[in-house]
């Protein structure tokens, strides 16, 4: 009973090893296909991982470029337009201006100041000799405004006269030579002839009143516009170049022709003298009270032109009017004023003189020395 159960149980036995030997060899034929997909797992996951964080990584990049790209666009639009730099440039450029004129004001302005700090210490350095010559080279300077602006002769003399007294009651023996030559000089101005414009003015005034009471002996006409239309036809000034050659080569040609030649009759030209000789006078006397001597000499000749023509010089009333004209015609307006710039001329040679003595006397002493 016992090898029974024995060999039962060694059956059961070796079934059993049997069926752990296919389980085995089961498990064995099914290993090689779990390892390939638990490898797939593993990278699938490790892949899976990767990309993951790869996506992290790539979106943080993106979230960093798009902020960079966002702070590039504020920065843009913060920066100025090509007009705004324009405009800066110009405010820039006006600024720059303003600041040259400154400093040229500033420079003019320290020019000016440099120039009237030598005058105050000229002006302070002075002694009361510096003084009384400046006082006379005041006087010598007005005395020569008054003769070339004004025409002024007694008043320049007189000018000049107080200079004089100024050099006397400076007791100067240097300024002798000055005081000569002012004397001269004064003696030029009073001796000189000098123009009566209101007694001229007066005059044509009163000739040109009379006129009208004057009575014109006319000449007669016929002759002399035949003359002056014969010496127009013959030379025309206003005529052109070539009508002036065309004229001259059918002077040259006769032509014959049956038809009469007709002749034109001189016009006779009426001519009112006494309006005209008014109007002159007027003029003339205008250019009296405005100093014209070229217009007051061409409108005294032709006022004597015009007398001469048209009026009888035998009749007593028109020869003392015509000599009044003459008279008129030699009296000058404008006489050539004497010249009164000597003395002064003399007076600052004396003084640059005196002003370079004490600097060569400086030398020598050191030269000396």
């Amino acid at each position: 009973m016992k090898t029974i159960e024995q060999q039962k149980n060694n059956e059961a036995n070796a079934d059993l090893s049997v069926e752990k030997d296919t389980e085995q060899v089961k498990t064995r034929k099914q290993r090689p296909y779990l390892l390939p997909i638990f490898l797939f797992i593993i990278v699938s996951a490790v892949m899976t991982a990767g990309s993951y964080q790869a996506w992290q990584l790539f979106m943080q990049e993106k979230l960093q470029t798009q902020a960079v790209i966002q702070q590039l666009q504020s920065e843009l639009a913060q920066r100025p337009t090509l007009s705004q730099v324009d405009s800066g440039i110009n405010s820039i450029r006006q600024s720059v201006n303003k600041t040259d004129t400154r400093l040229s004001g500033l420079e003019q302005g320290q020019q000016a100041l440099a120039g009237s700090t030598e005058k105050l210490y000229e002006l302070y350095g002075r002694d009361e000799n510096g003084w009384k010559l400046a006082e006379i080279e005041y006087l010598m300077l007005v005395a020569q405004h008054k003769l070339v602006l004004e025409n002024d002769f007694e008043g320049s003399a007189k000018t000049l006269n107080a200079a004089s007294d100024r050099i006397a009651d400076l007791a100067d023996p240097g300024l002798l030579p000055v005081r000569v030559k002012i004397n001269e000089e004064i003696a030029q101005l009073k001796t000189r002839s000098r123009p009566d414009l209101v007694g001229m003015t007066l005059l044509l005034s009163r000739l040109t009143r009379q006129i009208s009471s004057l009575k014109p002996g006319y000449q007669t006409q016929t002759k002399k516009a035949e003359t002056t239309a014969a010496v127009k036809e013959a030379i025309d000034p206003d005529l052109p170049l070539q009508q002036k050659v065309m004229e001259f080569m059918t002077s040259l040609v006769t032509v014959k022709t049956s038809q009469p030649k007709v002749k034109k009759t001189p016009q006779t030209v009426i001519v009112d003298v006494t309006e005209k000789l008014e109007d002159n006078l007027k003029l003339t006397r205008w250019s009296v009270l405005e100093r014209d001597t070229f217009q007051y000499k061409k409108l005294m000749i032709q006022n004597i032109n015009l007398f001469k023509e048209y009026y009888d010089l035998k009749n007593a009333a028109n020869a003392d009017f015509y000599d009044s004209l003459m008279s008129l015609q030699k009296s000058q307006i404008k006489p050539e004023l004497p010249d009164i710039s000597g003395s002064l001329m003399l007076l600052k040679q004396v003084q640059k003189k005196r002003e370079n003595e004490p600097q060569q006397e400086n030398q020598q002493e050191t030269d000396n020395g």
